[in-house]
């Protein structure tokens, strides 16, 4: 498996190019992401903005992705909140990660982070799968947040393979076919079920889990399915009968 399908799930063919706005306050930096995404398939970068800008000066109309760039000290969490109630899905590029920043940009609804010394075609493809309906996360940061949730108080009290059975056996589809890094509208069509029976499933599966979010009951529930294999017991071993 290639990393970007390890790392951003697959890639689908879209209609038409996703509109994507850079924001970034490095204008070297901001000119060379632009230039690039700007020349990526099924990307049309329509502008270029100093993420300091107010946000009414961004043009944001019809923009399906934002790629917001931010510097260690930046609380973005504000900003990627109202992006997102303005559906526009955020993609965060960045240095200096920790559990927490992680933890405030996805409840703030950032679709995907990354660690920016990432190389920029590997960007373009996030801004893909982002475009698509896919969460992403950097393998740095996906270790990160792995350690959050291993440590997470929810898990500890009864064991990880415990929650599973939290949930129901529909919730666990729901779950396995995220993981698979399936997006909303993907995993029901396979179900045969609508968008918004998907949500309800994660939104219960999240209360169940003490998760904050969508990547996180993932997470989760990867964990606790490997507990669960690892718990059941080893296939009999049969001596062979000497005559």
């Amino acid at each position: 498996m290639s990393l970007e399908r390890d790392l951003f799930g697959a890639e689908h063919a879209q209609d038409a190019p996703a509109r994507v706005l850079v924001a970034d306050h490095d204008p070297i930096s901001r000119h060379v992401l632009t230039r690039v995404l700007d020349t990526s398939a099924h990307l049309d970068v329509v502008g270029s903005v100093n993420q300091q800008q107010p946000l009414r000066q961004w043009p944001l109309d019809r923009v399906d992705v934002a790629v917001l760039a931010v510097a260690p000290r930046d609380d973005a969490a504000g900003l990627i909140r109202q992006l997102d109630l303005r559906k526009v899905r955020v993609l965060v590029v960045g240095t200096g990660w920790t559990q927490r920043r992680l933890d405030a940009f996805f409840a703030a609804g950032a679709a995907g982070c990354l660690v920016k010394n990432i190389k920029v075609a590997k960007v373009a493809a996030a801004v893909r799968a982002v475009a698509c309906g896919h969460t992403v996360l950097s393998p740095e940061l996906r270790a990160l947040y792995a350690r959050r949730t291993a440590t997470a108080p929810v898990a500890a009290p009864a064991g990880a393979k415990n929650l599973l059975h939290t949930l129901t056996s529909r919730e666990q589809e729901v779950l396995r076919n995220l993981a698979e890094g399936m997006s909303t509208a993907e995993t029901a069509v396979r179900l045969r079920v609508s968008p918004a029976t998907v949500k309800s499933h994660v939104s219960h599966a999240l209360t169940k889990l003490g998760a904050r979010n969508r990547l996180e009951a993932v997470l989760l529930f990867q964990q606790s399915w490997s507990a669960e294999m690892e718990a059941l017991p080893a296939a009999p071993h049969h001596a062979a009968e000497v005559a």
